[in-house]
């Protein structure tokens, strides 16, 4: 095993007593330090079954698994599930304990003093963003859904484990929470670089969130695993192909962020401004709508001429309310963004939701194209490099390598 992989599957089954057909047979697969990997396929398919084999939750029967070159049903099972963190759909957290005693339990286990750990808490409650003297205190029914999943994220991180297991984390969460908790959830990853297998049914989610997606069939019979751009580029088979769904170019918005792209600058007005004042901007700068903006510089609501009348003595609560995406979310959450709004454009927000700039749908079809003309590109490039691939096979039986995509590369 090389230096750039930390968990390897080698022939892998898992069959269970009283079955004919065995629940997981012969998966192989490989990941590297610090990508993520998505296990995605249909319900039944196995794909909780192989990651639970990762920390021995199951069990396997068959084949090996190493993390960090050491095969684990040679570890104590507890010993490796603390060094394994995992995060699951339902979250988990202990209901009569603290969010600082959910957060802080793997540590103590591990022998911590307790100066260390109440530092570590706070630590980690200020990474997954929730003020430590406000929540450390909390206990799990007193926090929001998403907020109990973020803190399920960071009693994972506890310990600093080089690996995370995820079970469909974000999946009981609403579709704007979810959105949020996995753009916060890759930000941490920037910083935090772990490695990760991550379970989902939601190919959209997949995309957005894999370094690599592993679609796998019956018994997590890998049918392909790949990239997300050559997923969605080119599906092994039509079971894969079904399986991506109808509007797979427009799937490909998962694949760039909103921080890729240009943003314009919209015409900023305060909420104690006059409506004649505004008026007076919206002539001046011959902008359809101006956008408004509390004392602390966060997004309010879209002005136009019709939303202004002269009694008004402000602009509290006037307007269309401003739709935002952070520079993390995905130009597909900016789709979103614009189709909920009534101007036809997502504001753009700082983690504390300030203002930054605005994305319209002109930039989102210049970025649909510039992805078009480079998917032509390497369509180009792939036609003509066969004729020598073929050669080359012929003559020295040598299967060429994939190329790394930039995607890849960069992350």
């Amino acid at each position: 095993m090389t230096d750039d992989v930390m968990i390897d599957l080698q022939k892998v089954s898992k069959s269970y007593r009283g079955q004919k057909a065995p629940a997981v047979e012969d998966v192989s697969m490989t990941i590297r330090r610090g990508e993520i990997v998505v296990l995605v396929g249909p319900s039944g398919c196995g794909k909780t079954t192989t990651m639970k084999m990762i920390n021995r939750l199951i069990e396997p029967t068959g084949g090996r698994i190493l993390v960090d070159g050491s095969d684990v049903t040679r570890l104590d099972p507890t010993e490796l599930r603390r060094r394994i963190g995992y995060v699951i759909q339902q979250v988990g957290l202990f209901p009569h304990m603290s969010v600082a005693t959910n957060v802080g339990l793997v540590p103590k286990m591990l022998g911590w003093d307790r100066r260390r750990i109440d530092a570590r808490v706070d630590e980690l409650l200020d990474l997954v963003g929730l003020e430590p003297g406000q929540f450390r205190h909390r206990l799990p029914h007193q926090l929001s859904g998403g907020q109990q999943q973020r803190i399920g994220v960071a009693r994972a991180l506890a310990a600093d484990p080089p690996v995370m297991l995820m079970d469909e984390p974000f999946g009981a969460t609403d579709p704007l929470t979810r959105d949020r908790l996995q753009n916060e959830f890759l930000r941490l990853q920037e910083k935090l670089q772990k490695t990760i297998v991550f379970v989902t049914h939601d190919f959209d989610e997949a995309i957005k969130m894999g370094t690599r997606i592993a679609v796998l069939g019956e018994r997590s019979q890998i049918r392909q695993f790949d990239t997300p751009e050559r997923l969605l580029a080119n599906p092994a088979d039509k079971t894969v192909a079904q399986f991506i769904g109808a509007g797979a170019s427009l799937k490909q918005l998962n694949l760039r962020r909103v921080d890729a792209v240009d943003w314009d600058e919209a015409e900023l007005v305060r909420l104690d401004e006059s409506p004649a004042s505004v008026l007076r901007r919206l002539d001046e700068s011959g902008e359809w709508a101006v956008l408004s903006l509390d004392d602390e510089r966060r997004p309010r609501r879209w002005i136009t001429p019709r939303d202004l009348e002269p009694q008004q003595d402000n602009l509290d609560g006037v307007g269309s309310v401003a739709t935002t995406v952070e520079p993390r979310a995905t130009l597909h959450d900016a789709l979103d963004a614009m189709l909920a709004s009534s101007c036809g454009a997502a504001v753009v927000v700082d983690d504390d939701g300030r203002y930054r700039g605005v994305v319209s749908i002109d930039q989102l079809m210049r970025a649909i194209g510039e992805m078009r003309e480079t998917e032509r590109s390497r369509d180009r490039g792939v036609a003509e490099a066969a004729p020598s691939q073929s050669r080359q096979r012929v003559s020295t039986g040598a299967v060429p390598r994939a190329a790394t995509s930039g995607r890849e590369e960069s992350r």
